[in-house]
């Protein structure tokens, strides 16, 4: 996949390191981590679920899974916590409308239950970036980016970014594009750019 995009065998072999574990799994968890020895500045999670007719879901993959990284990176006892960047959705906001008016009956009733698992992982971030007892906080900051309808299409050429204050409204958007903006925009920058924003993107 990485070759179709030109990204060179040496540069994968150089950067690319793929860990074999479970996300409930606090062993396999940490050592992904890790880098050179040290835990990394940045943790981008792209936890979820693919709705099946044939195969069982499971509807609390980000509930469990996000909270464990939080966990693992607690045990590593930082000196400086990482920047945790999560994808989650659109349509469960708690500020205006971020959905067209179309995709609210299919989000809220066939969408429930992926739905409440993202919103329930957004609560883990949003305490792990609160201070507790005057503590270190357990992340350095968050991005939580909420993509549209996600699509396997080819990339648009129009994406626009929105805020849970002001959301821009649209119906899908291609999961390349979600990639390079998580990419160029919170990875690139650091995550100072949308630190302790929440992000909605879109065609």
């Amino acid at each position: 996949m990485l070759l179709e995009k030109g990204v060179s065998q040496e540069l994968i072999n150089s950067n690319l390191q793929i860990i074999k574990g479970d996300i409930r799994d606090a062993s396999t968890i940490k050592p992904a981590l890790m880098l050179n020895g040290r835990i990394v500045n940045i943790i981008v999670s792209g936890l979820g679920s693919t709705p099946s007719l044939t195969a069982k879901v499971d509807w609390n993959i980000c509930r469990d899974g996000v909270p464990n990284i939080i966990d693992a990176v607690a045990s590593l006892n930082p000196t400086t916590p990482p920047f945790l960047a999560v994808i989650s959705t659109t349509g469960i906001t708690k500020g205006p409308r971020d959905v067209p008016l179309a995709f609210i009956p299919f989000y809220h009733v066939a969408l429930a239950s992926p739905h409440e698992d993202k919103r329930l992982m957004e609560g883990a971030v949003l305490k792990a970036a609160s201070k507790l007892n005057n503590e270190q906080t357990l992340i350095s900051g968050y991005t939580i980016i909420r993509p549209s309808f996600l699509v396997d299409w080819k990339e648009g050429t129009k994406l626009r970014v929105g805020t849970e204050e002001k959301p821009i409204l649209g119906y899908t958007i291609s999961r390349q594009s979600v990639g390079r903006w998580i990419y160029e925009d919170v990875i690139a920058e650091g995550g100072s750019k949308w630190s302790g924003k929440t992000v909605t993107l879109t065609y």
